[in-house]
């Protein structure tokens, strides 16, 4: 016959069994509290410590406060495959990254000036000069002093995953999963450790897989894969060149900090970047009304994937330069419609599981 004790049930917690003891002691469960207790409690701190310490004893990966690593942004949608290379040192709060084989090059200088500066050299196309070099200026403010930017995203928040082979080399795979209204962010990093399990890591890969759930669709993707990772840099890697005379960055406002610093929304593990505040503007500017929630979803996707391709196509130094227009949240059906092109099929619903 089984005891009251050996009857209690195995899913209660702690604080349901001290309850159950209030209200109804016997010689048997008064007994075996104590004990109780301790093992539900030992049990509790050891699921804190298996979340606090991810699987298999790993630790969060580090890069360091100082490398220099090289990558390739690539956005699947619009066919971008854009080179980049990257020097960071946070303890000199400073950094610099330069896009395109050095066609345009960025520092970002947080001891410069009272609240630090950002320097930017950039091949300018406009009706009147072709690829003419330009020497840009953005300066911090008490509310937004410029830091160093890190080429490889904030890790926190992220969880182990797996183990997985990527191009031969088997790495850790890190996962972090946001959300901020309809849109679902899966952010992936591929690591290894090439002196042992707690020593600083070295990055392969960072992928960004977007979901809104309103649409219910995968709409976004791009992944960064990165080589030629060091702990080391060369200290007058971060010096603009002197003698220039430095600009304002060109209107529209609200796109300075794209324009001055572009893959701070490629590593931020947020679901709402600085591209997306711009749709607010974008909207107000060519008066659009949209039917539905839904719709407003859409056009969002149109513009965010629009306003990327030509950010970076503009970074490429050709003959003629891109602007954000008043098709910019129009779908490539509809362009190729307008166009008389070919009618290019909406992107299908993807049900593949990330």
């Amino acid at each position: 016959m089984k005891t009251q004790a050996q009857a209690l049930p195995t899913f209660f917690s702690l604080w349901q069994y001290q309850t159950f003891l209030r209200y109804f002691p016997c010689p048997i469960l008064v007994s075996f509290s104590h004990w109780v207790c301790l093992l539900i409690s030992s049990m509790a701190e050891k699921r804190t410590s298996d979340y606090a310490t991810p699987v298999g004893g790993r630790t969060v990966p580090d890069f360091g406060k100082m490398y220099h690593v090289k990558g390739e942004l690539s956005l699947p949608r619009t066919e971008i495959k854009e080179p980049f290379e990257a020097w960071y040192d946070l303890e000199g709060n400073r950094s610099r990254i330069d896009y395109r084989n050095g066609k345009v090059h960025t520092y970002l200088i947080g001891n410069d000036l009272d609240y630090g500066a950002i320097y930017k050299i950039t091949p300018v196309t406009t009706e009147t000069e072709i690829q003419a070099t330009k020497f840009f200026q953005l300066n911090g403010t008490k509310e937004n002093p410029i830091r160093p930017q890190a080429a490889l995203p904030d890790l926190q928040g992220f969880e182990f995953e797996k183990m997985e082979n990527y191009e031969g080399v088997l790495c850790e795979v890190w996962k972090k999963v946001t959300q901020a209204g309809h849109k679902k962010n899966t952010y992936r990093l591929w690591v290894t450790r090439p002196e042992g399990i707690d020593s600083p890591a070295t990055p392969h890969r960072f992928e960004m897989v977007g979901y809104n759930t309103l649409l219910e669709s995968h709409n976004d993707k791009y992944t960064i894969d990165y080589s030629d990772f060091s702990p080391q840099t060369e200290s007058d890697i971060f010096i603009p060149p002197g003698g220039m005379t430095w600009g304002e960055f060109p209107d529209p406002v609200e796109e300075h900090q794209i324009l001055a610093n572009p893959i701070q929304d490629y590593v931020n593990t947020s679901p709402v970047s600085h591209a997306h505040r711009l749709f607010g503007p974008y909207k107000e500017k060519f008066n659009r009304q949209y039917e539905s929630e839904k719709e407003h979803e859409e056009r969002e996707n149109y513009f965010i994937h629009s306003l990327r391709y030509v950010h970076s196509m503009n970074r490429a130094g050709l003959t003629y330069s891109l602007g954000i227009n008043d098709f910019s949240d129009w779908s490539k059906a509809e362009l190729a419609r307008m166009t008389g092109g070919l009618l290019i099929p909406d992107q299908e619903k993807d049900v593949t599981e990330y």
